[in-house]
């Protein structure tokens, strides 16, 4: 009997349970549910005006990207476009006041800060007025022009509506495929620079031929790539007005070949909130941060290939170091370990790999001079040191002269040049140091003798 009502007792709760799940849970879910100002899809939103008491904004969505129709005809921000009416759409009554005083003054909505339609295709929904936002409850008034009810939501959605012209427009100054350039001249105060792409790798052909630092090219083309305007200064400047922002005659231009089509990049003025910049296929004046100025502004030095050495490490066979002491040894490798040329003695490995590592991968700062007269102004006559690379086969693999000089001591600087380069190069310090070792510097430290064991104390007599 007692199992029976067991049983029966189970399947009650098993329906209980199921009653709630199917029946009740559905109520829960629609209590839950939030109520919306309005009622709309934010991809469903065609067109959008915003009026504010001294500007209005109109916005229209063709063949799904989103342009700016007033006060000027621009593409329009997508993202910024899209956020806003995310923030409509999905805007929920907190209270609302259903039978508000004739006076709307109170809550900001005698003169709203901003009205706004929505459009779909289905037509213009109810305009929208924004009011103030709450001191106590952090709240903005809104209110429906199809309803004279008040409704309150999020303090934020006050400032999520307040809107410059600005703030809805596409600050791309610039479209660009990095891959698709294949030349570049560079226009200011230290005289042009060209440079051209040659089977994936970027040379400097004037005002001399150099290999570029792909790197460093690639640098100048993100910073390009990635301008974004802070402002708009002027939308249609008429040729006399361009002296007002330094471009009638700009202190900086950047030429960019893509394909067929050849793109300019003028840099103005530099003021207060930033610097003026305009490409020449747009007619806009942007305005960009100051910072722009120090990445748009390169030269030979900046983009020129700094490489002293670089190989495979794996590859190395034999490390030749000639000092200027005269202490020279050479370091030579078997089977993936060193060893010092003629000596027995252990090396330590850590230090081995970081001065194979270092010298693998060698780049100087920048370049001191391109064709030096006289070496021992940078130490280099003679250099400190001298490392010659071979492979296994015996071939020279490169060889490069370190050396330090101090033009305002105690200050030191240091220097390298690469064998057949009449270029002297700046290092770090830290480069130079790694560099600049005796074969003693190499050879492992002696392991420390365990101490010796204390002698037993004698036992006393008992």
């Amino acid at each position: 009997m007692r199992l029976r009502n067991t049983a029966v007792l189970a399947l009650l709760l098993l329906a209980l349970g199921a009653y709630l799940y199917f029946v009740e849970s559905k109520h829960i879910a629609v209590d839950d549910k939030k109520e919306k100002i309005l009622d709309v899809v934010a991809d469903d939103v065609t067109a959008v005006t915003l009026t504010y008491p001294d500007r209005e904004i109109d916005l229209e969505k063709r063949d799904g990207v989103w342009h700016m129709t007033k006060p000027v005809d621009a593409v329009a921000d997508d993202v910024t476009v899209k956020n806003l009416l995310r923030a409509i759409a999905e805007a929920e009554v907190k209270k609302t006041i259903d039978d508000p005083p004739a006076d709307l003054a109170p809550f900001g909505l005698a003169q709203p800060m901003a009205t706004i339609v929505l459009t779909t295709n289905g037509g213009a929904l109810p305009a929208l007025k924004i009011g103030k936002t709450t001191a106590v409850s952090f709240s903005t008034y809104v209110q429906r022009a199809d309803q004279p009810k008040l409704y309150l939501t999020g303090s934020g959605f006050h400032a999520g509506m307040d809107k410059q012209p600005k703030d809805l427009r596409d600050k791309t100054i610039l479209s660009l495929n990095d891959a698709d350039v294949t030349a570049i001249t560079l226009s200011g105060p230290g005289g042009p620079v060209e440079l051209a792409k040659h089977d994936g790798n970027w040379q400097i052909e004037r005002p001399s031929a150099h290999r570029a630092d792909n790197n460093a090219v690639r640098a100048l083309l993100s910073s390009i790539r990635n301008l974004r305007a802070t402002d708009f200064a002027n939308d249609n400047p008429a040729p006399a007005d361009l002296a007002a922002y330094g471009l009638d005659s700009p202190q900086r231009q950047i030429m960019l070949r893509a394909g067929d089509k050849d793109i300019t990049l003028q840099v103005g003025k530099e003021f207060e909130q930033g610097l003026y910049v305009r490409p020449s296929d747009r007619s806009t004046v942007f305005v960009v941060g100051k910072w722009a100025d120090r990445d748009l502004d390169k030269g030979v030095n900046d983009l020129r290939d700094k490489t002293l050495l670089t190989f495979d490490s794996t590859q190395a066979a034999t490390l030749e170091i000639a000092r200027g002491d005269g202490s020279n040894f050479s370091l030579v490798a078997k089977d993936g370990k060193w060893s010092l040329l003629g000596s027995d003695q252990p090396l330590d490995a850590t230090t081995v790999d970081t001065f194979v590592g270092a010298l693998s991968r060698l780049t100087g700062t920048q370049v001191l001079t391109e064709a030096a007269t006289d070496l021992s102004i940078y130490g280099l006559e003679p250099p400190a040191v001298t490392i010659t690379v071979k492979g296994e086969d015996g071939a020279t693999i490169g060889t490069v002269a370190l050396g330090s000089y101090s033009p305002n001591p105690p200050a030191t600087e240091f220097t390298g040049m690469r064998s057949g380069d009449a270029a002297v190069f700046q290092l770090r310090d830290n480069q130079f140091k790694q560099l600049d070792k005796k074969a003693g510097d190499f050879v492992q430290a002696p392991k420390a003798a365990a101490p010796a064991a204390a002698p037993a104390e004698p036992e006393a007599d008992e």
